[in-house]
């Protein structure tokens, strides 16, 4: 299962990577994702290759990123007065953009990586990977914009459907618009249009990012989450003086609503499992523990990008700093922007080191010790 945090996921390819060096026999059989983790979701789930060719293709892909590839700014969405110039402006003049940022480089990148051209058509190489057995399914999360529900796309073999008032399951062929539309951050890019529906990112109102791989059919989850846990000397001391920007302000909301409900599920699934255990098999109902591990980043990837702004384009540069980004010595929205190489290679060269360092846990919990000879590498 992997999160959001838009340029934060490459760390997500570091894990991959490391997983890839140390377990090359690793498969996947059920994948899901939400916002910037759909985007290597979809890869693994569409890969024909094990696991390290893909671990190295995607790494090539994200490291050869920049912002260009990603977004390029609406400059109109900053014209103040909007509505008061449509009464004496040609309405061409005046149209409304749909976000802060464009998002039609995204969308090519995408269809160039996942070789799917063509808009709304489903990607090959899940189908050919379901029809193989090689997958068993995968799953993404949106947020409909014209109902308030969250959505679960699932494409794959026995999936079990779950409908509740503000959830519901669509069985459909993924295709690059459903990734699109799950990583839509709110307001930042445009909302994608999916069966005459608005969609956007799938972490706004997702409370129990696990629940997609276990109503998949997944007794034991990976959950790969880029928000840096701190300690509690970390949590307490402030990151700023004064007034708190923008940024700040903004990174704290998109960290409540991206990264911290993992840690929620997290210690509700522990719960349930204590709790399951000390039933009897026979008062169980069906109910069953789920093996969990989550792979988490051991720096704080927010602090590095703070680091690396000044490699950012002008135009963006020129965004992140009018909201106060230089005011924090932590800014998690320039974290999540910095589509730049030398920050991309950084969390990649951080997610590698963070699998070599829980080696003994992970061969625990995938049940098959580490290559002995990769390990070395």
């Amino acid at each position: 299962m992997l999160t959001g945090g838009g340029a934060r996921a490459a760390y997500q390819v570091g894990l991959l990577k490391g997983l890839a060096r140390h377990f090359p026999g690793l498969r996947f059989p059920i994948i899901t994702g939400v916002s910037a983790g759909a985007i290597n979701a979809i890869f693994l789930a569409a890969s024909e290759s094990p696991l390290r060719e893909t671990a190295e293709e995607l790494a090539q892909v994200w490291s050869a990123l920049e912002c260009k590839h990603i977004f390029r700014p609406n400059y109109a969405a900053l014209l103040p007065f909007r509505t008061a110039l449509k009464a004496i402006l040609p309405s061409r003049m005046t149209r409304r953009p749909h976000g802060l940022l464009n998002a039609g480089p995204l969308a090519e990148t995408l269809r160039r990586v996942y070789h799917c051209p063509q808009r709304n058509h489903p990607i090959d190489g899940i189908r050919r990977n379901l029809a193989r057995g090689d997958l068993k399914a995968v799953g993404l999360i949106g947020l409909d914009y014209t109902t308030g529900q969250s959505v679960r796309w699932a494409q794959g073999r026995s999936i079990d459907v779950f409908e509740g008032p503000n959830r519901r399951s669509v069985e459909t062929e993924i295709t690059v618009e459903h990734v699109l539309a799950s990583s839509a951050l709110p307001f930042v890019f445009p909302a994608v249009e999916i069966d005459q529906s608005w969609y956007g990112d799938g972490g706004i109102r997702l409370a129990a990012p696990l629940s997609s791989a276990v109503f998949l059919g997944a007794r034991r989850i990976l959950a790969m989450s880029t928000g840096y846990q701190r300690t509690p000397d970390e949590a307490s001391r402030p990151a700023l003086q004064g007034y708190p920007p923008a940024a700040q302000i903004m990174g704290q909301l998109l960290n409540a609503i991206f990264l911290d409900v993992i840690d929620e599920d997290v210690v509700r699934m522990e719960r349930l499992n204590e709790m399951i255990g000390k039933i009897d098999h026979s008062m169980r109902n069906g109910f069953k523990p789920i093996e969990l591990l989550v792979l988490r980043p051991s720096e704080d990837l927010a602090r590095i990008a703070s680091e690396h702004e000044k490699h950012l384009p002008l135009n963006t540069k020129l965004v992140t700093r009018a909201l106060g980004s230089r005011e924090t010595e932590s800014s998690d929205l320039t974290s999540m922007l910095m589509f730049e190489p030398g920050y991309i290679s950084r969390l990649i060269e951080i997610g590698e080191k963070d699998v070599a360092s829980r080696l003994e846990d992970l061969s625990i919990f995938l049940g098959e010790p580490a290559s002995a000879v990769l390990s070395a590498v």
